[in-house]
């Protein structure tokens, strides 16, 4: 009764932790496992046997998979095509767009195809004077559904797979989730062309990064006259960023620009200072410190960047360092090399006094950055995407044959039954780089280290759910309360609790906490529990009604100009949709008995 205890304290502690994110999820994983081997609950080797369960292995070697047919360029070929086949409307776009993600999404991570979708989305709408916020969220939406249509479409139905494969049960099938997936699909791409389209916000696009963060009233040169004050003073002595909250992006002198060491630089005259600042601050300097404003120079995207200089938005991760602090205390320069020239959230912008600003999940930072660092912040977890209006194309298209036929076969070897899901990956993932699709270190990279200790740790407090009874104690409570309904109820209900939980925190998490659940209730029942596990697969996935349910709506967030609200007044009616067809189908596709 106290180890019940004990793992109903921890679970209810991981509960909150997940959903405030008070501490990154991947240490709150760590701190499950920690506290479970600790009060005995579980042995050092059952707490650590999560991080050797096939689930986070799979999952690693899936996202090298879906790396090496990005980096042979794969994805961007088939990007460039639906481009060329849509139309001049966000409804013919997104009738190519939407098929063609679901299609990626079911066999890569659906985050990595939104990442590589989302620049194509934002440069048709540029190019075509269409809104981006009518395409992405359904982009979001469409990646979600046909990532839920296969095993491997998706982290959480792997998860959901091995650990009812676990117990000596028959394991998913890999096209077994197709049927219910495929109307769950087809519903929702109705949907989101009708109904989801009208309730959408219809934002403009920008012709480019200036314009669309209204810097260029913000921007200007200031010239350093031959008696003013500031000669020979370095910038770190001027009263520039203290008290007139002036930042200065660059220096020219001569043919020369000085980018680096800015506050070390000392002023001459005739130097050109590119500054950022309010207006009556730099009118104020003007009159103070002998420097006159070039006020018929407006300045554009092509004045901040350079052969070696580049601008790009950043989007702030869930979990990222930089929440809830401000550009000065996170030491943002310094820390990642970069300058930061203005914030978007929610389709507003955020250009005055960025330093005080405390910054939020999903906000875009538009920042000026040296290109050779530029591939260090598309790898820097606190970013979930790195968005520049010239994306690079270093993609290997010599090896794009190899890569696709790796693919391909460890695909076949699954679907028939050659080898299991986490052999074939594994192997796949070593054939990329061994045949030098990618290299071992972009094979490193590929993987969400976060979200493999995630599944470690959460899979241990499932251990610890089955192995101490709390798993059975919650499914009694469950069928207890509805389970005189019957099994379809009981569906509904578990559709709903999951859904609910995905919500507030990872799926995860969710998938991994609430399949062993699943399963005893299925027991309790004496009912066959392949439908329950398929019913917290879909509910786990399908996540719709805020932007931090699930990965790839995070990553809509900010390119969209999306509100929070947006996310509730679109999926609400989708996530309907999905329960309700799912509680009709599954006890139709998966009987009980």
């Amino acid at each position: 009764m106290l180890e019940m205890l004990i793992v109903l304290a921890v679970l209810l502690l991981a509960l909150v932790l997940f959903a405030t994110e008070l501490v990154p999820i991947d240490l709150t994983a760590l701190l499950i496992v920690g506290a479970l081997i600790l009060t005995g609950v579980l042995t050092p080797a059952e707490g650590f046997s999560g991080f050797s369960h096939p689930a986070p292995v799979t999952v690693a070697a899936m996202l090298v998979l879906s790396a090496g047919l990005i980096r042979t360029g794969a994805v961007a070929r088939l990007g460039q095509k639906v481009s060329a086949m849509g139309g001049t409307s966000e409804f013919s776009q997104l009738f190519v767009i939407i098929p063609v993600i679901a299609l990626l999404s079911a066999f890569i991570s659906n985050t990595a195809a939104v990442a590589m979708f989302i620049p194509l989305v934002l440069n048709i709408a540029r190019e075509k004077n269409l809104s981006p916020s009518k395409m992405l969220m359904p982009l979001s939406y469409a990646a979600i559904l046909g990532g839920a249509c296969t095993y491997i479409g998706t982290s959480t139905n792997i998860i959901v797979g091995t650990i009812f494969a676990s117990g000596g049960r028959p394991p998913l099938q890999m096209f077994e989730f197709s049927g219910l997936g495929l109307v769950l699909l087809g519903l929702g791409a109705v949907y989101m062309l009708t109904i989801g389209q009208r309730n959408l916000p219809s934002r403009p696009t920008e012709a480019s990064l200036t314009e669309g963060y209204r810097l260029r009233e913000y921007l200007t040169e200031l010239v350093i006259q031959a008696d003013s004050p500031l000669l020979d003073k370095t910038l770190k002595e001027t009263n520039f960023s203290q008290q007139m909250d002036i930042e200065v992006l660059e220096v020219q002198r001569g043919q020369h620009k000085l980018r680096l060491f800015l506050q070390d630089i000392r002023l001459k005259g005739g130097d050109i200072l590119i500054v950022k600042g309010n207006l009556e601050n730099i009118l104020k300097i003007r009159d103070t410190e002998g420097v006159d404003i070039q006020a018929e120079v407006k300045l554009s995207d092509r004045d901040l960047k350079s052969e070696d200089v580049a601008l790009a938005e950043a989007v702030i991760s869930p979990d990222s360092f930089l929440i809830g602090r401000t550009l000065k205390e996170a030491n943002f320069r310094q820390r990642y090399q970069a300058t930061a020239l203005a914030i978007r959230r929610h389709g507003s912008q955020i250009r005055d006094k960025l330093g005080r600003v405390r910054l939020q999940v999903g906000d875009m930072l538009l920042v000026q950055v040296r290109k050779g660092v530029l591939g260090n912040l598309r790898q820097d977890s606190d970013f979930m995407l790195i968005l520049e209006e010239s994306q690079g194309n270093d993609f290997r298209f010599t090896k794009l044959p190899i890569a696709v036929l790796i693919f391909v076969g460890v695909i076949a070897a699954v679907a028939s039954q050659i080898l299991p899901i986490e052999l074939a990956a594994l192997f796949g993932a070593l054939l990329m780089v061994f045949t030098r699709c990618l290299s071992l270190r972009q094979a490193y990279l590929a993987v969400d280290w976060r979200i493999v200790i995630l599944i470690g740790g959460t899979l241990a407090l499932g251990t610890a759910m089955v192995k101490t009874g709390t798993a059975n104690l919650i499914a009694q409570s469950l069928v207890g309360w509805s389970g005189f309904l019957g099994p379809v109820a009981l569906i509904a209900v578990l559709y709903l609790l999951t859904l609910a939980m995905t919500e507030l925190m990872s799926n995860n998490a969710t998938a991994a906490l609430l399949t062993p659940i699943a399963i005893s209730i299925a027991a309790q029942g004496g009912w066959d529990p392949r439908p329950f596990a398929f019913c917290v697969a879909f509910a786990a996935s399908c996540s719709f009604l805020t932007p931090i349910g699930y990965q790839t709506n995070t990553m809509v967030y900010g390119p969209g100009g999306y509100r929070f609200t947006d996310y509730f007044k679109v999926g609400v009616w989708l996530s309907l949709i999905s329960w309700l067809t799912a509680t009709l189908l599954i006890p139709r596709i998966w009987p009980f008995n």
